[in-house]
């Protein structure tokens, strides 16, 4: 049974500055990286949302939901906005476009955890830090993004002190399943 409650949103609007080509878009073994997240998170949520502009992804998912940001240049945070406005569901649970190894059991802990607290937002955590863009957001957070989207402060963590933001303690052995692709270092990992 698909989750119906929590809408699954990939940020795919990025300018791609540090590696200069369309991270969603990436083959892993054959596939546009894009397809493979889209695959599994369709397995388990029912509505996907993607948050871009670009036409070569929207035209790979004439199915699916696309939004853009209301607040443009702003990063992650803005696609977040974005996403919140047009979800139909409560919350939405955030995932980056260029994570190769999504676990599909990190995920569905994250979503009973999330259900079982009162939390606004639930971030998992592990030694290495946060992980904001793997996250699941209630869409009660929406006035203080647009608070800091207003004044200029774009990091996703800018008002996490502002709300009830809870945290999954995942062991070590788990910090693979949030790894992205930023540099050409990192597609070498992967590739």
């Amino acid at each position: 049974m698909k989750i119906k409650d929590i809408s699954v949103v990939i940020l795919a609007g990025g300018k791609n500055s540090r590696i200069q080509k369309e991270k969603s878009l990436i083959r892993i073994r054959g596939d546009h990286l894009i397809d493979k997240q889209v695959q599994l998170l369709g397995n388990i949520f029912e509505n996907i949302i993607i948050v871009t502009s670009k036409e070569e992804i929207k035209s790979k998912f004439p199915d699916l939901i696309f939004v853009e940001d209301e607040f443009k240049n702003c990063g992650p945070l803005g696609g977040i906005h974005a996403a919140m406005k047009h979800a139909t569901t409560e919350a939405i649970f955030v995932i980056a476009c260029d994570m190769p190894n999504l676990k599909t059991s990190i995920i569905l802990q994250q979503v009973a955890t999330y259900r079982s607290t009162t939390c606004d937002i639930l971030v998992p955590r592990h030694k290495e830090g946060i992980e904001p863009l793997h996250a699941i957001y209630s869409k009660t957070n929406i006035p203080f993004l647009e608070k800091c989207l207003v004044k200029g402060r774009y990091s996703v963590r800018s008002f996490y002190n502002k709300v009830n933001a809870g945290y999954l303690d995942l062991e070590a052995k788990h910090i693979d399943s949030f790894f992205n692709i930023n540099t050409y270092a990192d597609l070498k990992k992967i590739v």
